[in-house]
């Protein structure tokens, strides 16, 4: 089952606030997301350094220069704290973004003495976040809190930090390794607001930045939890059977925490399967006690359908409306908390989409079987999924959804009414005609999001295919009905494959231009929006560009087929780029469209513009090899896209060719993949076709040292196409998803010591382990999440295209490369194990155990301890060397793969000076010359042959440490001689007896008092391994089942594995046959004796051709005159053979008798199935299992290359025997399936899933398939039920191959309670399998809820049991049981899987078990100690429905039914015949008024009736309900002029007026004012003239003005 990863609260609600709203109205005021006011509380203390300081205050600098600082957007606050607060400037001190920062940067440490966090954040909520410090509290505004510390407060910071969340403070947490983790989460809103550096330093801090801005930007604080209806809707399916206790646990708790009350909190319960049952509808249970009993007696509802999609239509019709008490009319949030278990057997999308745009707010609990893809379509971002490990565990989920409940406030910001100029372009193409009404109806939407007006917004419309056809445009219609108008009137343009460039180009040129009615000229942006279904018929990347510079802004929406990669080139930013699989789906993005086009101001849109530099252009000169080595694992899956787009992206403006630069792509995750190499691809077009075929390889781990160890050993090499001898700069593109599973560090140091100058990406990675990676911490880039890759390119670009191989050089040469350091607890342990044929297949069996279990022991590690192992007998199997594995996990994958070799004589001497020379040196990863202890544990089974005196003193000599483990068969001088130690000599009974001496050894390891080698002692250098021998033939379909294109790719694999197989010095020949309905020799064994010459000859190979394959007589020609001492077979001289056939469809004959035929010579059949053929038929053709492949096409071979290599290069280090007579056994067993309950409730009762479990078990166990050594026959399982009670034994029935009708017997042990485990029922089991053949394997399966007895005797009981010859014990926890890992000592015969419980809940528990009894028949019939098996796949998708079965035999007689009710009337019957009339009856009651009947056909028009007499006058009725607001009228007509109104209130005086060069009226003359008071005395006149009469002087003072 897919898995989301489980998003933190705050990533949610960054979705939620910055990205979807939802149509309904809120009653609260919606606030502008980008408005905030922080305060910075920044660490001050003594104990933090000048230097820690300094680069806290640079990283508060680049927080704030990425912010939007203005008053009317983000205000900052900044305060130091130690043992008292500072603040250094308040919100209302700096106005401008340059005055805040040049503030920070000119900050000095406070350098208190201690630091009291507590004390600092209540000065903060109580003297920063007010008025009168700039806050604008009356507008609102979110409050957050950066604390930034690097120590533990003194003080208690529990009650401010729940003070600062009860006042709506959202608070973010910055510390480093120093400071407390424990105390930062509980400061912090969310633990995901937690950010940790690993030191106060500029390139760890940098590493925080991105985390911190995303949320920094976009949340909006808490508040108090407000009005909301939630709707509880779980799934009461079948698929909740036995686990819906948890689930309604669960839902009781999330309603404990919420404020339920009438006023406050609604909560609705509703269950769903086939259809829906509702527990409580908003207005039933309004306060918390009531819902909260009602939810304790809930029930589940059974059904076997699941019908989500009718579910999510109930809701909306039947739950989330007026009558049932929603408040969704009064713009009360609405939300749906939806519980899925399983698949839904109705379609979802229609209802899915209906209940989105009621403005419904989904959040969506995923567990067991529920279908991801299927949920997404519901939610409007699968950041809304949480997924539930199992049903159990949901509980889990519980803090998030109660914080998710309670924290989301409103939808997302209020449209902005600005000047745009929106273009809708529509691919108007064929391929769009089923979709065309959708693609209308989602502009119409997006329109009627607008506010549409001739100086507000205008929208245009075009549809293009390979032509272009304005609709209409920007200056036609000028209010938003007639443009809706003219949008539901749109029909299809039709056309082949749409170009979008030139449509692009079409509307720069005659859309976007003033006679249109665009205003770009004005400087209005405009905004053309590009919906298309399909990839481009021409390039978009010239007119994007073009289209781009002449100012507009593109968003490219791309619909099924077409190119997400396309969408961002031609979008304005490539974070405006959608892609979405299907029309159904437009519903979904139409609210982030709409907020799109609404939000984007001129100042954003220059923001963006400042953002995005231009690409660089191609590379012309330089050469250099790029490798990206990506994450394929399930991880990385879910995003892969993304990550192949960047890719894609960048392999695009890199200039691709064979003398320029040169691509490779590998992937990794458990192991590493090639995809392909440097030298396969010499155009940008094939490389980025090569790319596009990339698909997620698989797998659990991520193991990133591997596989930088695997690309600097295997790819840049010169034969692989790397020019790295050349000069010329290897640069690796690391890609991942996560931290490594793996050690890094000697990985990239190798890496690096090459010359290769790594770049790394990944997603939510410890910066440290970034930076040992790459080429400097300039070059680490770290996203959230794939999704913004697209961000990094000119990032990446810049390196890739600009570093020179000097340059390189020197970054590196710069890197200082530490000694590693060997901690106290190291060492070196090599065990050396004896695999010949006196220790046997089960003795290899129980060394194995016994390694496993000394190694979990060890302290693992490439620092710490190094194990290697190797096996031997008459020769030596290396397995792996102290150098090989870093880390326990895979160590102990690897001992657990050991086989047995077997051989003989034994030569301990040999084996000896091998380990000497090839494992105690610097080269395999020995530390012996560093001075850490050296030993080597030896498992010896026999007598040695050769000499062992001189090899074991020289392993003294070199201070290396032995310990001797041997059975009853060994010689025990000799192992003396090799240890010089009695003490460090252990000897068990048996080889099964090992466990006993586990302590000891363990011991011995740490008080060796190993020393480093002695000067002088020389080591003889490293012999060079024995090289492989085989005869190899492979048989080729050379049928039309392979087409001749396909043919030569089947010819290039074989080369490939000749080729890779075939070393320098090995002795292998090689044959090959090609057939169709009859074989045709192409060479023999003996015809090539040099590896050249064999691939020359297959690449010479001509395609044969024919109608028909016939695999068997191609295998007879093999076994007669290729495996044949004249055609050059070695067969006699016990060579590996090995036939090789690759078939493309189904033999006309059966092949299996021929391939036994082969098999039973000594020949090893492999067999390689591609397209037409099921694993079955391959199956049929292999030896066994493990020689049998099959691939989907003959592109996937390739991919099989290295399994295959693995299991040829097993089988060609395999002695085989020829000439066996007899490869087919009969193999029989008796199962007892047994169980105990012994609790109060019968286990029948308490355990629901008992019954149908164990019926899929015996029907499972009873079809088992063939093994190894039994041929063509199926072994026979027979079973039998029994049980103990405290009066005696019961048994269902006795042993017998399983039939169904057998299962009612165990169905009748109902009757018994209690059943009970003790050493008696295991001596019960014992006493019925001495009634069975002696010969049989037999194999006890009980199921137990613990123990009823002494374990002590039950311990012996199972002892008894696996003496008597019982092959195991396997044993089965029911639910509930306590202890099972200690019941597990009982269990014996698992081997692997011992350590893993098995419970009843498990879900594939059958295949479990049955997997357990095919170990256990192949170990006990054939002789193999184990069996691997892969991992198991995802399930299957349900099959066709069979073939009807034939009638059943009729069933018992049923008991009657409840009377039934009386059924619907029938149809009316055929008139019979008139009957004599009747009697006349009693007048019957009178009947109920019947339905009324449909309306009649419109009658004509009567005449007019004459006026009847006025009626009473009736009662007053009841007031009605509030209608709806109904929509604004028209405009009315002018009203008559009114009355002159009084006089109002002298105005303020106004503002200055502009001077004017125009002389104004001359003004009316104004009344007289004051007089004035007296003014001074005016100055003396002059004498006057001499008048012609009396004259008189006046002195005037204005003293007053």
């Amino acid at each position: 089952m897919r898995k989301h990863r489980h998003l933190p609260l705050v990533a949610i609600l960054c979705l939620f606030f910055s990205g979807f709203s939802f149509t309904r109205g809120q009653q609260q005021p919606v606030i502008e997301v980008n408005k905030r006011d922080i305060v910075f509380l920044v660490d001050g203390s003594s104990k933090l350094g000048l230097t820690n300081f300094n680069a806290i205050r640079d990283f508060i600098a680049k927080v704030i220069q990425r912010l939007e600082i203005r008053q009317d957007l983000i205000q900052v606050a900044v305060a130091q704290y130690a043992d008292t607060v500072r603040p250094e400037f308040y919100f209302n001190t700096y106005p401008s973004k340059r005055e805040v920062i040049n503030a920070v940067r000119k900050m000095k440490a406070l350098d208190g003495s201690a630091l009291y966090t507590g004390s600092a954040l209540d000065f903060v909520r109580n003297n920063l976040f007010t008025e009168a410090a700039g806050y604008r509290a009356a507008e609102g505004v979110p409050k957050l809190l950066v604390l930034v510390t690097g120590g533990k407060s003194l003080d208690a910071v529990s009650q401010p930090a729940q003070e600062l969340k009860r006042s709506g403070i959202l608070a973010f947490a910055v510390g480093n390794k120093v400071a407390d983790q424990a105390e930062l989460e509980e400061i912090a809103f969310d633990s995901s607001l937690v950010f940790t550096a690993t030191e106060f330093r500029p390139a760890p801090l940098q590493g925080v930045l991105p985390g911190l801005l995303g949320p920094l930007r976009t949340l909006t604080g808490t508040t108090e939890e407000s009005k909301r209806d939630i709707l509880f809707l779980f799934d009461g399916s079948a698929n909740l059977m036995g686990q819906f206790t948890a689930a309604r646990d669960f839902l009781y708790k999330v309603i404990d925490e919420l404020d339920v009350k009438p006023e406050g909190t609604r909560v609705a319960v509703a269950q769903f399967s086939d259809d829906v049952k509702v527990e409580s509808r908003f207005d039933q249970h309004q306060n918390k006690p009531e819902i909260l009993n009602l939810v304790k007696r809930m029930k589940l509802k059974t059904g076997k359908a699941l019908n989500l999609g009718y579910a999510l239509d109930y809701a909306q019709r039947y739950i989330f409306v007026k009558s049932a008490g929603s408040r969704i009319e009064d713009g009360v949030l609405q939300f749906l908390v939806l519980l899925v278990a399983g698949k839904s057997s109705d379609r979802v999308d229609t209802p899915a989409l209906n209940l989105k745009q009621s403005g419904v707010v989904p959040f969506i609990l995923q567990a067991k079987n529920a279908d991801p893809a299927e949920l997404e379509l519901i939610v409007p971002s699968p950041a809304f999924i949480l997924v539930a490990e199992s049903l159990p565990k949901i509980g889990d989920l519980q803090p998030q959804i109660v914080n998710l409940l309670k924290s989301v406030q409103n939808g997302a910001p209020a449209p902005v009414s600005v000047e745009k100029d929106v273009v809708f372009l529509i691919d108007g193409s064929e391929g769009v005609r089923s979709g065309f009404p959708l693609l209308k109806e989602f502009v119409q939407r997006v329109v009627e999001s607008l506010d549409v007006g001739p100086d507000r917004v205008r929208v245009a419309v075009v549809q293009y295919s390979d032509r272009t056809r304005p609709e209409f445009y920007l200056n036609s219609y000028m209010d938003q009905q007639s443009v809706v108008g003219a949008i539901r009137g749109l029909t299809l343009l039709g056309g082949p494959a749409p170009n979008t460039g030139a449509a692009l180009e079409f509307v720069l040129r005659n859309i976007l231009v003033g006679s249109a009615g665009s205003r770009i000229a004005e400087g209005v942006p405009q905004l053309l929006i590009v919906l298309t279904a399909d990839r481009s018929g021409d390039d978009v990347r010239g007119p994007s560009v073009v289209l781009r510079r002449g100012g507009a802004v593109p968003i490219g929406i791309g619909i099924g087929n077409a190119d997400i990669t396309e969408m961002q080139t031609l979008s304005f930013v490539p974070d405006f780029a959608v892609v979405i699989p299907t029309f159904r789906q437009l519903g979904t993005i139409q609210q982030v469209i709409s907020e799109r086009v609404t939000q984007l101001s001129r100042e954003e849109l220059s923001r963006l513009q400042a953002s995005v530099t231009p690409l660089t252009t191609p590379v012309v000169s330089g050469k250099r090899d790029v490798v990206f080595l990506i994450d394929g694992s399930q991880s990385a899956g879910p995003e892969f896209q993304y990550i192949r787009t960047l890719i894609e992206r960048l392999v695009d403006y890199l200039d691709v060719g064979f003398d320029t630069t040169r691509v490779a792509v590998i992937q990794f995750s458990d192991d590493p993949r090639v995809e392909f190499l440097l030298n396969v691809h010499s155009s940008k077009d094939e490389v980025q076709n090569a790319v596009r075929r990339l698909r997620p390889k698989g797998g659990r781990q991520v193991n990133v040292g591997g596989a930088l160890e695997y690309v600097a050993r295997n790819i840049f090499k010169r034969p692989l196409g790397s020019r790295i001898e050349e000069g010329v700069p290897q640069f690796l593109v690391l890609i991942s998803s996560g931290k490594s599973d793996d050690e890094v560090e000697d990985s990239a140091i190798e890496l690096k010591q090459f010359g290769v100058a790594p770049l790394t990406i990944a997603r939510n990675v410890d910066q440290e382990e970034l930076v040992k990676i790459s080429l400097s911490p300039e070059y680490v880039f770290s996203v959230n999440t794939f999704r913004e890759l697209p961000s990094l390119e000119q990032k990446l670009l810049t390196p890739l295209t600009t570093l020179t191989a000097g340059q390189i050089q020197q970054l590196l040469a710069s890197t200082r490369y530490p000694p590693p350091a060997v901690e106290s607890d190291a060492a070196d342990i090599v065990f050396l194990i004896d695999s010949s044929d006196g220790v046997k297949p089960d003795g290899i069996a129980h060394i194995r155990d016994f390694v496993i279990r000394i190694v979990r022991r060890l302290n693992v590690g490439p620092n710490k301890v190094r194990i290697g192992v190797l096996q031997f007998s008459n020769d030596v199997f290396p397995e792996f060397q102290l150098k090989t594995y870093k880390s326990q996990a895979s160590v102990l994958d690897a001992i657990r793969r050991l086989r047995f070799k077997g051989g003989s004589p034994l030569n301990t001497g040999k084996a000896l000076e091998f380990v000497a020379r090839n494992y105690f040196v610097k080269s395999a990863g020995s530390r012996i010359e560093d001075g850490v202890p050296q030993h080597l544990v030896l498992f010896l089974g026999g007598k040695s042959q050769d000499d062992i005196s001189r090899y074991s003193q020289v392993i003294k000599s070199a201070g290396i440490a032995s310990l001797g483990v041997g059975d009853r068969n060994i010689d025990r001088t000799e192992l003396q001689t090799i240890t010089s130690d009695p003490r460090l000599v252990f000897t068990v009974r048996e080889f099964r007896d090992l466990p006993s001496i586990e302590e000891r050894m363990v011991n011995s390891f740490g008080s060796s008092g190993v020393t480093p080698a002695p000067p002088g002692v020389d080591t003889p250098s490293p012999s060079r391994p024995e090289k492989k021998k085989a005869d190899i033939v492979f048989l080729l379909d050379g049928s039309i089942n392979f087409r001749r294109d396909s043919f030569q790719e089947v010819l290039r694999f074989v080369s490939e594995i000749v080729d890779t197989v075939y070393e320098g010095g090995d002795s292998i020949q090689v044959g090959l046959v090609q057939y169709n309905s009859d074989p045709t020799d192409e060479f023999f064994l003996k015809d090539f004796p040099t590896k050249q010459q064999i691939i020359d000859a297959i690449n010479k190979v001509v395609y044969k051709g024919g109608r028909h394959a016939n695999t068997k007589v191609g295998l007879e020609h093999l076994r007669r005159n290729h495996f044949v001492p004249e055609a050059g077979s070695r067969l006699d001289q016990r060579v590996p053979q090995i036939a090789f056939v690759i078939t493309g469809g189904k033999s006309v004959e059966d092949a299996q008798e021929a391939s036994m035929a082969l098999t039973q010579r000594g020949v090893k059949v492999f067999a390689v199935g591609v397209r037409n053929i099921d694993s079955e038929e391959v199956g049929k053709i292999a030896s066994n299992s493990a020689t049998a492949f099959r691939v989907g096409n003959v592109q996937e071979l390739s991919e099989l290359s290295e399994q295959v290599l693995e299991t040829l290069h097993d089988a060609m280090h395999e002695t085989l025997c020829p000439g066996v007579t007899d490869v087919s056994k009969a193999c029989n067993l008796d199962v007892i399936l047994g169980f105990d309950g012994s609790g109060d409730q019968n286990v029948f009762v308490a355990q629901k899933g008992l019954e149908p479990k164990v019926d899929t078990i015996l029907r499972r166990i009873s079809q088992m398939q063939k093994i190894s050594c039994s041929g063509s026959q199926l072994p026979t399982v027979r079973v039998s039920v029994v049980a103990l009670t405290p009066s005696g034994p019961v048994e269902a029935f006795d042993f017998a191959e399983y039939q169904p009708e057998l299962f009612e017997k165990f169905q009748n042990m109902r009757a018994q309670h209690p059943y009970v485990l003790t050493a008696d029922t295991l001596k019960l089991y014992q006493n019925k399998f001495r009634q069975a053949s002696m010969d049989n394997v037999k194999v006890v399966i009980h199921f137990t809820d613990g123990v009823d007895g002494d374990l002590a005797d039950l311990q012996r009981a199972s002892e008894e049991l696996r003496q008597e010859g019982v092959r195991a014990l396997i044993l089965v926890g029911l639910e509930r049981v306590a202890n099972l890992e200690q019941l597990m000592q009982l269990e014996f015969g698992r081997g692997f899987t011992y350590n893993r419980p098995l419970r009843l809940n498990l879900l594939d528990l059958d295949y479990e078990l049955a997997e357990q009894l095919d170990n256990i028949a192949e170990k006990a019939c054939c002789g193999i100690p184990c069996k691997c098996s892969g991992q198991r796949g995802d399930r299957g998708p349900i099959g066709s429905i069979g073939p009807k079965g034939i009638p059943g035999e009729d069933g018992y007689r049923g008991y009657p039914g409840d009377e039934g009710g009386p059924g619907e009337r029938g149809p009316p019957g055929v008139n019979g015949t008139q009957g004599f009339q009747g009697c006349p009856g009693q007048r019957g009651v009178k009947g109920s008024r019947g339905f009324p009947g449909e309306k009649g056909e419109l009658g004509e028009i009567g005449l007019d009736g004459l006026d009847g007499e006025d009626g009473d006058k009736g009662l007053p009725g009841t007031s009605g309900e509030k209608g709806s607001p109904g929509r604004r009228g028209d405009k009315g007509p002018k009203g008559d002029k009114g009355e002159r109104g009084d006089v109002g209130i002298r105005g303020d005086p106004g503002n200055s007026g502009q001077d004017s060069q125009q002389r104004g009226a001359k003004g009316e003359t104004g009344d007289i004012g004051p007089v004035g008071l007296p003014g001074r005395d005016g100055v003396s006149g002059g004498p006057g003239e001499p008048g012609k009469s009396v004259s008189v002087s006046w002195g005037l003072g204005w003293g007053g003005l």
